[in-house]
């Protein structure tokens, strides 16, 4: 059969990206133009698989930082070790040394260097449901008594002529002893590191890891959460959303601090204190609780395969996997209308896409993620 000769047509890629995760590809009988989605993670639970879309264009510095954990094992045996219901699920912190053995133990995961602060660099993305962003360090308060302050000119001549106090620890954060005090805020003088802010407050100083203390941990949003994350500490940089459908991400937000037999929020005390457990039972032993962790696998995903045009048929070729549900649609123009060729639940191989209108002069071909969120803009 003799096919007519394609007409090649680019179309800039901004007019694509409207109401799509995945890409798009417009074609006669060539591949014309692509539009690639951003890195895909699976987030692996005993309560299902969640895919995320990260925004590795967007927020380059944190998606990198993401990914080295990711590659780099430094994920492996995680769990998450907080959930507050209809507000975030959190981990990235800590991880279970030796699992499955008698000797097992929750030790801190080893981090890298922490990564500047992307909220407001590029798009500003909002934390909104379903969103991945950036934890930051935490706070911690030390009550008043704690603090010694000093004569300013007498103890440190250095920052005489200041009109401020000097106040020192002496039972907390050992290794940052001085600081200088401007009303309510005291900065850090040790000179090592990132400046570190304490801010005074009628009960005592709390500590802020700062805007640009992000490192390993990581929150999923439950709920529309830009009235507090976008605004405190700098904001906090989303870098992600989840794509495909919710309903696993749901169960994710099933946890309650009440006793009950299942998916429980557990006060284990201290940086565990909304530890999730998805057993529980009274009276708690410690082997128990670790068999109740819930554990998240993070990988990273193969990239989107693009489809191929198929030498055979008129129509498409869709190569590698994708475990997301999706469709691949076809139009005589941009503007459509655009009809579905076939609907696929998640595919592990390889497949073809026949378009009986396959021979007209133009068709522009699309894959599309139909349960996707869109980007929190």
């Amino acid at each position: 059969m003799n096919l007519p000769t394609p007409r090649l047509r680019l179309i800039p890629g901004r007019f694509l990206r409207v109401g799509l995760v995945g890409l798009v590809v417009l074609a006669t009988l060539s591949v014309l133009a692509t539009l690639q989605a951003g890195t895909l993670v699976r987030f692996r639970t005993a309560l299902g698989d969640v895919v995320v879309e990260l925004y590795d264009t967007e927020k380059p510095l944190t998606t990198s930082n993401f990914l080295r954990y990711v590659r780099s094992g430094r994920y492996a045996d995680m769990f998450a070790h907080r959930v507050v219901p209809g507000f975030v699920l959190q981990g990235g912190g800590f991880r279970v040394a030796n699992r499955g053995t008698s000797s097992n133990a929750v030790e801190a995961i080893a981090e890298y260097a922490n990564v500047s602060n992307e909220f407001d660099v590029g798009p500003r993305y909002r934390n909104l449901y379903g969103t991945l962003s950036m934890a930051k360090k935490g706070a911690s308060a030390n009550r008043l008594e704690s603090v010694r302050q000093t004569n300013v000119a007498l103890a440190f001549p250095r920052f005489a002529g200041l009109g401020t106090n000097v106040v020192t620890y002496t039972n907390a954060f050992p290794e940052v002893s001085t600081y200088e005090v401007y009303t309510e805020r005291i900065v850090a003088t040790n000179g090592t590191g990132p400046t570190q802010v304490w801010v005074v407050v009628r009960e005592g100083v709390v500590y802020s890891g700062g805007p640009h203390s992000a490192s390993s941990q990581w929150f999923l949003s439950f709920g529309d959460n830009s009235a507090n994350l976008d605004l405190q500490n700098g904001g906090f940089t989303v870098f992600g959303r989840v794509v495909g459908d919710t309903n696993v991400f749901n169960r994710l937000d099933t946890f309650l601090p009440v006793p009950r037999a299942t998916n429980v929020v557990f006060p284990a005390e201290g940086v565990f204190r909304e530890l999730p457990l998805l057993n529980y039972n009274e009276p708690m032993s410690l082997a128990q609780l670790f068999n109740g962790l819930l554990f998240v696998e993070i990988t990273e995903l193969p990239a989107l395969p693009v489809p191929v045009p198929d030498p055979g048929l008129p129509g498409v070729r869709l190569g590698g996997t994708l475990p997301l549900a999706h469709s691949v649609e076809v139009a005589p123009a941009l503007q459509g209308p655009w009809l579905t060729l076939t609907n696929f639940a998640g595919r592990a191989d390889a497949a073809a896409v026949a378009d009986p209108g396959g021979a007209g002069p133009l068709r522009l071909y699309r894959l599309q993620v139909p349960f996707s969120l869109p980007r929190p803009e």
